[in-house]
């Protein structure tokens, strides 16, 4: 499933929509937990920023087995994820992302 940043009268909402141009040089930044990310059902989640630069801080107690550049790969929806970077967590979920995204994994405190 591709999930896309967007902008609602100044809410960002994380929403499935197609890809649109990249607008402004501002990132915006948005803390997430790993389980408010829906996967698809091959375990797989696309985040692209259609607005331009976003910072995604992820929470999970998850573990990342792998992460890398995306070789040639359709999801389940038919996205072509070839050159995302991506993460794979342990129990397989893998997250692609765009480059004008930049992740940053981090765990719960407590």
């Amino acid at each position: 499933m591709v999930m896309t940043i967007v902008d609602d009268s100044g809410d960002l909402k994380l929403t499935a929509a197609p890809t649109a141009p990249a607008a402004g040089p501002d990132a915006d930044h948005i803390t997430l937990s790993l389980n408010d990310l829906l996967p698809d059902a091959n375990g797989e989640i696309v985040v692209v920023s259609p607005q331009g630069q976003l910072h995604l801080n992820i929470v999970t107690d998850l573990q990342i087995s792998e992460s890398g550049i995306a070789d040639s790969h359709l999801t389940a929806d038919g996205t072509d994820v070839n050159g995302l970077s991506f993460f794979t967590f342990e129990g397989g979920m893998r997250l692609y992302y765009s480059p004008e995204v930049e992740i940053t994994i981090a765990t719960h405190a407590g």
